[in-house]
């Protein structure tokens, strides 16, 4: 008997159903953890500034301020990628910038 025969491929399985596709693309699986982690996370967090800063008014410049962080967080992380485009990431650049160690330390 061959083996190749017994192992189902996602075509075998897109053509034997006859209904949706079963399958996961990068989009797909992008959507559903960021739909996991804004679904669970921001009724606690806002319930939590809210409760803390005492108004939705402050409520929204806290979430502002905290995108606009995260922007510039993203476009730093942005920059280093550009200047050492090395495979590694965070470690990457706290080994340039400072010592292994440090990188090994963090990693």
């Amino acid at each position: 008997m061959n083996d190749r025969a017994a192992v189902a491929t996602p075509n075998d399985v897109k053509a034997s159903s006859g209904g949706l596709e079963q399958r996961l693309g990068l989009f797909d699986s992008t959507m559903i953890v960021a739909g996991i982690m804004i679904g669970s996370g921001i009724f606690i967090v806002s319930a939590e500034i809210a409760r803390d800063t005492g108004g939705s008014g402050w409520l929204l410049a806290v979430w502002g301020l905290a995108g606009v962080m995260t922007i510039l967080g993203a476009l730093s992380y942005a920059e280093l990628a550009a200047m050492m485009p090395h495979a590694g990431g965070q470690y990457v650049y706290l080994r340039e910038a400072y010592h292994p160690l440090v990188a090994f330390l963090f990693g």
